[in-house]
């Protein structure tokens, strides 16, 4: 992990408050692969308000420009003044952090299941299991159709894949999960990656929790420090049949089994 800062490239927007930010970093793009996140400052130089660094996953990387992306939400002041940064300014952020993903699995299937913004780190992953020859299926869910642009990103890396809203305004009505269940014997032989809400995630627990495929989870956690220091961002695994322990997701994470999760 480093200290860095990167020229601005684009930041362009999506929807109403979703965004893609292009930024060029050579060490990023030769160091950095799936999974793994920035942890930016999201403030002014010399203005410590937010104090916090906000984590965001690694969304792409274009190595061959040595440009990397990130997509995020605009929530509060921090991803406010995210929004409000133009091309030509200078991002600064620490990274990369996290453990990279190992795709290297025992199937040659993979199941990406995300929901709302939870699909940003998954595309990375998308995109070099596809660069790997696997056969690669995403399923999203989302409220509406405010992530709608985000299709387009995903029709450029040419594997399949089913959107479900909420609402209805885009793509199949329903939840992800529940498509998941209904499709439960199409992705027997499938290594999956999930990431979205808890509620999402605590159904997919349940969905696989007697059959063998191997989950993994990105969590989502509020981080602090980013680098395992302040113990911000823990989250319980189970340990053996009644044990648990606590790792945190910034520096163990942020994949874990998710069936070892425990969602309290």
């Amino acid at each position: 992990m480093e200290l860095l800062s990167g020229e601005i490239l684009s930041n362009e927007k999506y929807s109403d408050n979703l965004y893609r930010m292009e930024i060029f970093s050579p060490y990023i793009c030769k160091n950095a692969t799936a999974g793994q996140f920035i942890n930016v400052k999201c403030s002014p130089e010399s203005v410590l308000d937010p104090l916090l660094r906000r984590p965001f996953g690694i969304f792409d990387i274009e190595e061959k420009f040595n440009v990397f992306s990130i997509l995020y939400r605009v929530k509060g002041r921090g991803t406010k003044f995210l929004s409000e940064l133009k091309r030509g300014d200078i991002l600064d952020f620490a990274g990369p952090m996290g453990n990279e993903i190992d795709l290297n699995g025992n199937e040659n299937n993979i199941l990406l299941i995300g929901g709302g913004i939870g699909i940003a780190p998954l595309y990375l992953i998308a995109k070099l299991a596809g660069g790997m020859k696997k056969n690669v299926f995403f399923a999203a869910g989302f409220k509406d159709n405010s992530y709608l642009r985000w299709e387009k990103d995903l029709i450029e890396l040419k594997i399949n894949h089913a959107v479900l809203t909420e609402d209805g305004s885009w793509g199949e009505k329903g939840l992800v999960s529940d498509y998941v269940w209904n499709n439960i014997r199409s992705f027997k032989n499938f290594d999956i990656y999930c990431c979205g809400p808890r509620d999402m995630l605590k159904t997919l627990q349940n969905i696989y929790k007697d059959r063998n495929n191997k989950v993994t989870a990105l969590l989502d956690e509020r981080m602090a420090c980013g680098v395992g220091v302040c113990s911000g961002c823990v989250v319980k695994l189970r340990k053996g049949k009644r044990g648990f322990s606590y790792k945190k997701v910034c520096k163990d994470g942020p994949a874990f089994n998710l069936g070892e999760v425990i969602f309290d």
